[in-house]
């Protein structure tokens, strides 16, 4: 039997199949990296638009911090006053001069400026506590949809 001596060899085909190999690896280095990128972006234009004004890191930490004392208080005012969430279905709202009066939180100052931030705690029926300031320079995401 005579062989057919036309055609590209196994040779030939191991050489283009590591090229393509390559070139798929190399690719995919590239759409990988192209979607971090965006992430990053993404997330950036996402910090951007908060009502945060204020660019400094400091200030920021310290409103964050006074939610965390607002979410503080909370938790403390549920504790005194967990039959509340049987009369409701989803949550309660409890205002920051509720949680002064009260003793469980002394006050809120704002960073920038002489004034004190106002502010209130919701309170889900699963005991979760979400805090909301609003301060001169700083309103926490969503503080307007359930302030009362």
């Amino acid at each position: 039997m005579k062989l057919n001596n036309r055609g590209w060899g196994l040779g030939f085909l191991l050489i283009a199949g590591v090229i393509v190999i390559l070139i798929l690896i190399v690719t995919s280095i590239k759409i990988n990296n192209l979607i971090k990128d965006n992430r990053k972006s993404n997330d950036s234009n996402k910090n951007s638009q908060q009502t945060n004004t204020s660019d400094n890191v400091e200030t920021s930490a310290l409103y964050k911090t006074l939610e965390t004392n607002l979410e503080d208080a909370g938790e403390a005012y549920l504790i005194y006053h967990e039959t509340l969430l049987d009369n409701t279905d989803d949550f309660i709202i409890v205002k920051y001069d509720t949680l002064k009066s009260e003793g469980h939180i002394s006050n809120l100052p704002d960073p920038v400026g002489n004034k004190n931030c106002d502010g209130y705690v919701m309170i889900k029926t699963d005991f979760s506590v979400k805090p909301f300031i609003k301060c001169s320079n700083y309103k926490t995401l969503n503080y307007d949809l359930w302030e009362e």
